[in-house]
């Protein structure tokens, strides 16, 4: 009999013990056993409870801490500090620079167009007073700091973001503050135009009014046209970069024989 013909499956390597410690850790803060700011037993305690090595419970500590689920403090202990917007958010951000190589733009704008427009809808249908004020200062500012581009592209995703927070679901928060920092460097890039800035504000008052009106159909609309203005404002600078690269790095073309350039 061949062995392709044999029902045995590939066996597979046993989790690492500290990888198994974490994961009852990670169950019992999940589940609220262990609760936001409590102060873990010691290190020896913990070994003993498991029935494992002190650097098995090291190693699971510090794994939860890098998730941010525990705080380790020196001379005070290790605490419970559950997850945070902060630790989701900044975990997303990595794995998006971590996988530049295979980043496009085209992908950003796409994702954007999914994400923001609903939050534009959103936000006009739950703003709160308080969240109108805040999109009417942030705009105040940008129009304050419209020759100011470092502030200009700050001001915008500012802007983005406020409208996350008006949607009072903090997992639209979360989603656009995981690529805030892709988006800014694309603001960045495009405010080589010299109209962009003009352009944005337009386009944020508009979104801005609609929120306003407390129309989330027309909130929708304005965002979708300010992000084909946006898409399409980026891929005038990239093209024109290239293109002026491709001038710059061009070999000059030899002289014709017998043609003297002297």
């Amino acid at each position: 009999m061949s062995n392709e013909a044999l029902p045995i499956q590939a066996l597979k390597r046993e989790e690492r013990l500290s990888g198994r410690v974490a994961r009852q850790l990670e169950d019992l803060v999940v589940k609220g056993a262990l609760e936001t700011g409590q102060r873990l037993p010691t290190e020896r305690e913990l070994a003993e409870t498991f029935g494992v090595s002190r650097t098995v419970i090291r190693e699971a500590v510090h794994g939860l801490a890098a998730r941010g689920l525990l705080d380790v403090r020196t001379g005070s202990g290790t605490f419970v500090s559950g997850p945070s917007t902060d630790s989701v958010t900044e975990s997303l951000s990595l794995l998006l620079r971590f996988r530049a190589e295979g980043f496009f733009v085209d992908h950003l704008h796409e994702a954007r167009r999914v994400l923001e427009v609903e939050i534009a809808g959103r936000a006009a249908e739950r703003a709160r007073d308080e969240d109108i004020a805040d999109l009417e200062d942030i705009l105040r500012r940008a129009e304050d700091a419209i020759d100011d581009r470092d502030a200009s592209a700050s001001l915008d995703v500012e802007f983005h973001q406020a409208l996350a927070v008006a949607t009072h679901n903090p997992l639209y928060i979360i989603l656009l503050d995981s690529i805030g920092d892709l988006l800014l460097e694309i603001r960045r890039l495009s405010l080589q135009d010299s109209g962009t800035v003009p352009k944005a504000l337009y386009h944020h008052r508009a979104v801005l009014e609609e929120v306003k009106r407390r129309d989330p159909e027309l909130a929708r609309k304005a965002m979708d046209v300010h992000l084909d203005q946006a898409e399409d404002t980026m891929r005038h600078v990239l093209t024109t970069r290239e293109h002026a690269q491709t001038l710059f790095q061009s070999p000059v073309a030899p002289a014709p024989p017998g043609q003297d350039l002297t």
